[in-house]
């Protein structure tokens, strides 16, 4: 079995030790966040894709997704990890702007490259808004490839009052029709000023199953005036939030009323057990639709763009490639190091902290991996343990 391997004059690590098997793409786990468009006709504010981008109404070919598939798979019949799990995460852009022929050619390419028969776990993810979709069309095909669960993204008010109730008729009429939703939150001002209880009510009442709640980043189409310095919250906003929320939640659970998983919760108290391999996107990798496989990476501080790891569609490209490119390689030894941040190296919960992808911490704030908010749900699951359950959204 061949590895990958960064090698410095101090330190070298292997992305294929012994005795660790991290989830990682080489261990046989590829979170493969498919973009097959960037178009999407809204102008969210955390977005981290130009208004170029989003009017882009151009669509990777089937072939291309094809040829990308069949590259994979060379990659995995070499390697023979344990496992060949492909988590197949529909994003975007709106993916459901590429149109259902579309997602259903995708996922029988994907049956077709990745067979069941040798071992092949593929699982299909979609994460959509659900504005303009027509649920006649999409929820049989959610339910036919997804088993029945989609992802939906849920920022408050910050869309404006208008579009947050569409959604929501939207969502409750994808709910009634049988489906399982999930939700994604960019958590910002207007969802602080509605507060963690309100929050959780609204989505335990439409009927969401789970709970995803993420950090506002800076990124190039956000960095101006009103934007980033209105909406985002500070990092110890989003801890006070993210604490309030999930004390609100076992709250709940001990009146025995059914609320939404909150993933990142489950994530603190799985990752714990793990090592610095374990935290590390070493699962993970964006498909652009133009074939570069990318991931988010920082530069001028903590602002957000696309790191390109290399274009598979390349002739003579293969996915090894990729893995092994010295981009690659620099960027997850970066990922293992924590930034070289001096608070990170030396944190207990370093290895399940909300970091996600490695960037310098802000010097007047409490730390980008919600530190407290992780080291509270760790802790309360010690006393009162409701957090080991199996969630989709991490």
């Amino acid at each position: 079995m061949r590895r990958c391997c960064v090698q410095s004059g101090s330190d070298s690590f292997s992305l294929m030790g012994p005795d660790i098997r991290p989830d990682t793409i080489e261990n046989g786990y590829f979170v493969f966040t498919i973009m097959p468009t960037l178009h999407c006709p809204y102008n969210c504010k955390h977005c981290y894709l130009s208004k170029e981008q989003r009017a882009d109404k151009s669509v990777m070919s089937l072939d291309d997704l094809r040829v990308i598939c069949r590259k994979i798979y060379d990659y995995f019949e070499e390697q023979q990890p344990d496992q060949k799990t492909i988590i197949a995460y529909n994003y975007g852009g709106e993916p459901t702007a590429a149109g259902p022929e579309y997602f259903e050619g995708y996922v029988q390419v994907m049956a077709e490259e990745f067979p069941a028969a040798e071992g092949y776990q593929v699982r299909h993810v979609m994460l959509t808004s659900m504005l303009g979709v027509d649920l006649d069309v999409w929820e049989p095909l959610w339910k036919k490839h997804c088993n029945g669960y989609v992802q939906t993204s849920y920022d408050g008010d910050m869309r404006s009052g208008n579009y947050v109730r569409k959604w929501e008729l939207k969502v409750r009429e994808a709910i009634r029709r049988g489906l399982n939703v999930g939700t994604i939150s960019v958590v910002n001002s207007d969802l602080l000023d509605q507060g963690p209880r309100h929050t959780l009510d609204k989505l335990r009442e439409m009927g969401i199953q789970e709970s995803g709640w993420l950090p506002f980043m800076l990124n190039e189409q956000n960095d101006v005036p009103g934007k980033y310095d209105v909406l985002a919250p500070t990092m110890k906003g989003f801890n006070d939030f993210m604490i309030e929320m999930l004390d609100y939640w076992y709250e709940l659970q001990e009146r025995g009323v059914n609320a939404p998983a909150i993933g990142e919760a489950h994530f603190a108290v799985e990752k714990i057990k793990g090592n610095a391999m374990s935290n590390m996107a070493g699962q993970t990798l964006f498909l652009l639709p133009d074939g570069d496989m990318v991931l988010p990476n920082y530069r001028d501080g903590w602002k957000e763009y696309l790191h390109s790891f290399g274009n598979i569609l390349e002739p003579g490209v293969t996915f090894r490639d990729i893995l092994c490119s010295r981009e690659r390689l620099l960027y997850l030894r970066r990922q293992m190091r924590r930034n070289n941040n001096p608070e990170c190296a030396s944190c207990e919960f370093r290895n399940a902290c909300l970091l996600e992808f490695a960037k310098p911490n802000k010097p007047d704030d409490e730390c980008f991996g919600a530190k407290r908010f992780v080291a509270h749900a760790i802790n309360r699951n010690a006393m009162n343990p409701r957090l080991s359950g199996p969630v989709q959204l991490y």
